[in-house]
Formats: structure tokens, sequence, C-alpha cells
């Protein structure tokens, strides 16, 4: 999707502590992908040889036996019937080599940010309305009927109604939620990575020792964390089973 050069205000000064201040920022001409890496595409990398194979399994630093088997059976590499949903349980440096194996990069927070909400202040990708059941992939009933099934008491929904996938969804099921320049899934189904190492507030240092991630997750109950200025971090090793990345690239050439 081709995302035109502009300035819009990033941040949000009534959101958490590392969304502030809000600033105005300007970002130049770039293009991103409408939706997020799919495991097919991911394994097309991997065939060419120039992708390492994605893990089937979750990992983190302090992660438990328990934690690492109960995460790991959402990773969706190795699994041919999820081949239009996102891969997932990649680290930064196995995202950043795909978006380079292709000819493109990870892109930046400024121009995530960007992409998501545009230059209008919206505070999710389709605007203003709560999250839906018909705008996204989180927590509706069928993540309250999956936690029953599988045990796991305590569970709660980001909204009522079911939006039809467990864990992962096919990209690009939830059109409805577009951001203002078409991009789609911006909101939830996994987390992205970007290429923003993290700050604890936008006036701050940034530090490579923690990535920026944006977007949300399907596991995820509370709205806050699909809005547009949430930032999620995680170290480059992080493998997790809600988190994903796109790439981005330099304006396509007119002809």
């Amino acid at each position: 999707v081709p995302i035109p050069s502009g300035s819009y205000r990033m941040g949000a000064d009534d959101g958490d502590a590392d969304e502030r201040p809000a600033h105005q920022v300007s970002v130049a001409a770039f293009c991103i992908d409408r939706t997020e890496v799919t495991v097919a595409m991911y394994s097309e990398c991997v065939r060419s040889s120039l992708c390492p194979p994605a893990p089937t399994t979750a990992d983190w630093p302090g992660i438990d036996e328990d934690a690492r088997k109960f995460d790991s059976q959402f990773c969706n590499a190795g699994r041919p019937e999820r081949g239009d949903h996102p891969i997932n349980c990649v680290d930064w440096n196995q995202a950043d080599t795909y978006c380079r194996a292709v000819g493109k990069r990870l892109p930046t927070e400024e121009e995530w940010e960007y992409a998501a909400r545009g230059t209008d202040g919206r505070t999710y990708s389709w605007g203003n309305a709560a999250p839906s059941a018909t705008l996204l992939n989180a927590c509706g009933d069928e993540f309250l009927a999956m936690g029953a099934r599988l045990g796991r008491s305590g569970w709660k929904s980001m909204y009522s109604g079911d939006d039809g996938w467990e864990s992962t969804a096919p990209v690009g099921s939830y059109p409805a939620g577009a951001s203002p320049f078409g991009v789609l899934d911006m909101a939830a189904n996994v987390w992205e990575w970007t290429s923003s190492g993290y700050s604890r507030d936008y006036d701050g240092p940034r530090t490579d020792e923690r990535r920026v991630l944006r977007g949300g997750g399907w596991g995820y109950d509370d709205p806050s964390f699909v809005r547009t200025t949430h930032r999620g971090k995680s170290p480059p090793v992080y493998r997790g089973a809600d988190l994903g990345f796109r790439c981005a690239t330099a304006p396509v050439a007119s002809r």
C-alpha cells in the first residue's frame, strides 16, 4: 500500500506513559504490506534458502515449561492449513531477515502509526468506535469458549460476539477494520515487530535491547492494547504466538 509523505500527531497525552508526549512527526513517502506476512510467504523464503525455518515453539527470557507448551500450540509454522494466517513465533532477527530477503525492511514505529491512523488522530485504525467482532481478531465469545475447553478460567473478552477465530485469523479477514490508507490487520491478530528501539517515553533515549511492537494480538481483552498509539516492547529474542510482522519499502517509482 503506498503511503504518501505527510505529518501527523504521534502518541497520546492521555495514553500510557510511554506514549507521551504527543508530538508532530513528518514521514517521507513509503509503501507498507497490506497485511501481515503469512505462513505461506515466509515458507517460500525458507524454500529459497534466504530465511531460516520458522520456529514451531514459543520462547522468551524467563519462560517456564508450562507456558512454553501452552503457547507453542498456537505457533503456525509447519501447519499447511494455516498458510494464509500470519507467521508467528518468530523473533526480531528472523523478521528482519525476511524483510531484507524480499527487498524490503521492517517499518519504523513512526511509519507504522502513520499507516494505521493517518492524520485525523483516530483511536483505532478504523476510527473511534469501540472494537467489535466485525473489526478485528481479538477476544470475543470464541476466546472464552476456547478458555473453557482448555481449562483456563478467568479469561475475559474485549467485545461480545464471535469473531470467527480462536487464535490467529487469515490475514485480511476484517476489511471493515482497515486504516484510512486501506492497510489491514493493524489492530490485533498478531503484534508486529518494528525496526525501532524502545524508549520509556518519546523524550527519552532509545535502546535496541527492546524493540517496539505495534498493533496488539489475538489474546487480549483490553481495548487499549489495539489503539493506534499503543506501544509494546520485547527483547529481540522474544518469540510469541501472538507476534508477527509486516514489511515496508521505498515508494514504487511511477512509470
